[in-house]
């Protein structure tokens, strides 16, 4: 019996080192990502300047909400009577025009870029359509509740509608776009910074123009102004989801009535003060139109593990002397904007106090101190 056991055993041992043996180590390189160009840029029948921002496509392991730009590249403008105008860098990979060069109906637009290494681009020529008048823009209050595993809270929403027209024709595409601003106002010059085991001490930003003192002893010093607070009041944008086109809405006698361009949530950080409501109606040529749509469908498609792939999103720009891959859009545009104000007074409850916050204010996401020219 004894003799049987280590008969299997070897026997088992045997098979383990033929298959072991089989068994080679291939090493090979993965190809790293493509490396892709971004271009975004646009044109329009108002006074510029015009904006180009160039940038380099992100990882899926990078951070989404940075944008990391391409620098120094030569972008020149040019409109179908033959006029050009070269773009100027005012940021890392933000370029905008100088004046030369005024969006108007009925003509077409291109650049032209040229990379520091050379690699040289160009959109394809985009015209400005007409678009109609926004000739109304309004909200109204919408009770709701959010439910989660445990609790159910307040989701109460502003819905925003626009009434406007639409051109006659078969050809003629329509974009909204939305934005609204809100007012922050907070304390960096009441910052304090806690490292335990110690207790608290003060910290103003420097943006605050306090700087500490010297006080009474066991007071941490005072607290002095030196110069005007930079960070204590800013004003916060947001901006749309995703693209909201003509094609989901049905124009009656060239008119759109009642489409709802935006939702707003209603918090106190919102509505401390008002809400800023800004609506674009904008125009689009066919090419544009789908570029948008396409944006459009990957976004929804995002959102649901059910939905189809969209599509590869390309645009209209073109490498001329390379094979980089680029993506983007360079579009002309017709616009007619609205406005209105959510005041506080519009929630039909009492609303807390707006967070409390000593962070400098343009910390928040989207935010400046250079009070909107509508406010």
């Amino acid at each position: 019996m004894r003799h049987l056991v280590l008969n299997s055993k070897i026997k088992w041992i045997l098979i383990y080192l033929l298959l072991a043996a089989c068994v080679v180590k291939v090493d090979f390189d993965v190809p790293l990502a493509q490396s892709q160009i971004v271009i975004e840029g646009i044109i329009s029948d108002e006074p510029g300047p015009y904006t180009v921002y160039v940038s380099k496509a992100l990882s899926l392991s990078s951070d989404s909400s940075y944008r990391d730009p391409i620098e120094k590249v030569k972008i020149t403008l040019m409109d179908d009577l033959g006029n050009s105008e070269n773009l100027i860098e005012v940021n890392p990979g933000v370029y905008k025009t100088g004046g030369v060069i005024q969006g108007l109906v009925g003509h077409s637009y291109h650049i032209i870029l040229e990379t520091l290494d050379g690699k040289k681009f160009e959109s394809e020529p985009d015209m400005l359509k007409v678009v109609g008048a926004l000739t109304d823009i309004r909200f109204t209050y919408e009770a709701r509740r959010s439910k989660t595993a445990f609790t159910e809270t307040a989701a109460d929403v502003f819905n925003i509608y626009i009434d406007g027209d639409s051109p006659a024709g078969d050809d003629n595409y329509t974009r909204w776009r939305f934005k609204g601003t809100y007012k922050i106002v907070t304390f960096p010059d009441l910052n304090y910074t806690v490292t335990p085991p110690y207790a608290p001490y003060k910290n103003p930003y420097p943006c605050s123009g306090v700087r500490i003192g010297e006080g009474p002893i066991g007071s941490g010093g005072i607290l002095i102004r030196f110069g005007e607070c930079t960070c204590c009041t800013c004003w916060a944008n947001q901006f749309e989801e995703m693209p909201q086109l003509s094609d989901v809405q049905l124009a009656s006698n060239n008119q759109f009535k009642n489409i709802k361009v935006a939702e707003v949530r209603i918090t106190s950080n919102f509505f401390a003060e008002k809400y800023l409501v800004e609506v674009e109606q904008m125009s689009l040529s066919r090419m544009a139109f789908d570029y948008f749509k396409l944006i459009r469908k990957q976004k929804e498609g995002a959102s649901s593990i059910f939905q189809p792939p969209a599509g590869k999103i390309a645009g209209n720009i073109k490498a001329l002397n390379s094979n980089v891959s680029v993506v983007g859009l360079f579009w002309a545009t017709s616009i007619k904007s609205k406005y209105t104000f959510i005041n506080r007074s519009n929630v039909p409850y009492p609303l807390t106090p707006p967070e409390y916050s000593t962070k400098p204010c343009n910390s928040f996401k989207y935010s400046s101190n250079v009070k909107p020219i509508l406010w």
